[in-house]
């Protein structure tokens, strides 16, 4: 059962992304024993299951919950990073896949972390492009900027 979390309007997000590559290595190093074995590689289309228990160990960071009412407005940005999260993630077992079959595998876990930022990246990049994050993006940044205005006394 995961924890229920509070979105934070405050979050620092490079703390964020910090925590969650940090995650990245422990979750996998526990998760997916003897995927990166020192001889050979272990197939992750054999492995679909415990690689995707995995994914949503990792991907349970950015699910919302128990949002009051001033904290709506960051709703729709919210999601829309969740999105591309879950994209990367998913674009990122792809690749492994392909590179499993094509004889190019992944070696160990950095070489999958280098894999999965190269993922995010692409995706995050298309993604904080389009008119609906831009949109949704500058919704929550006047959200933010009404919440310190009423914060701060006068």
């Amino acid at each position: 059962m995961t924890k229920e979390k509070k979105f934070e309007p405050n979050t620092n997000w490079y703390e964020l992304w910090m925590k969650q590559s940090k995650e990245f290595f422990e979750t996998a190093e526990k998760n997916l024993p003897g995927m990166f074995p020192k001889e050979g590689f272990a197939k992750p289309e054999e492995h679909l299951k415990q690689i995707n228990d995995w994914l949503d160990s990792l991907k349970s960071q950015w699910r919302l919950s128990q949002l009051n009412d001033q904290q709506k407005a960051f709703e729709t940005y919210w999601q829309m990073t969740t999105k591309m999260c879950n994209e990367a993630s998913d674009k990122m077992v792809e690749q492994w896949i392909k590179r499993s079959r094509d004889n190019h595998p992944i070696k160990n876990i950095r070489e999958l972390y280098e894999l999965w930022l190269d993922c995010c990246q692409e995706i995050y990049k298309k993604g904080m492009a389009s008119k609906d994050f831009q949109q949704a993006y500058g919704d929550y940044m006047n959200a933010v900027l009404q919440f310190w205005k009423s914060a701060i006394p006068k």
